[in-house]
């Protein structure tokens, strides 16, 4: 029960403070209805309330360095990630806990029904089976909208994900950033 609790009390925060234009679902499940909903989860908090300045690629050493990627919801949960960073921007590539979506759109869900298919990341099976996406990443410490399209549902879900720049190493960090 605890747990119930401790969810719902991070529902009600993140639905005040401009997360979710729609009640998000409490009990693990995915939100039934398409368009802007976002599930919260007691685990992770995906919102970047903390003022913190935006990461930039140019503020980072090129490399590719292991990231905590916090996801706001419990159905899509970022089990390892790696971020891909270059003179030209950043991508990061996330393998998920499960194997239920079949692409990833860094945008809305509405966004992503408008878009053409060659804008979505398609998933990498792995050797074990998992899924891996690679997806470009605009700014750390910040949240980023990425609509997933249920495998089985055959609809777009909204997700907001904060890429933490706090779990890079030292040295990933410019000396003049």
């Amino acid at each position: 029960m605890k747990l119930t609790y401790g969810a719902c009390a991070l529902t009600l925060i993140v639905a005040l403070s401009g997360c979710s234009a729609q009640p998000a679902a409490t009990n693990g499940s995915a939100p039934a209805a398409t368009g802007s909903a976002v599930v919260s989860t007691g685990s992770t908090d995906a919102s970047s309330s903390e003022k913190t300045t935006p990461i930039t690629a140019d503020m980072l050493v090129p490399g590719s360095y292991e990231i905590d990627v916090d996801s706001s919801s419990s159905m899509f949960r970022i089990v390892a990630a790696t971020l891909d960073v270059t003179n030209d921007g950043m991508t990061c590539t996330m393998t998920l806990s499960g194997t239920g979506y079949e692409k990833l759109y860094m945008g809305t869900g509405e966004q992503a029904a408008a878009a053409p298919d060659e804008d979505c990341s398609y998933f990498v099976e792995g050797a074990d089976g998992s899924y891996s996406y690679t997806v470009a990443v605009p700014a750390l410490d910040s949240d980023v909208d990425c609509a997933a399209f249920s495998i089985r549902k055959q609809k777009w879900y909204d997700r907001v994900l904060v890429f933490r720049s706090d779990s890079l190493p030292a040295d990933a960090f410019a000396a003049n950033a």
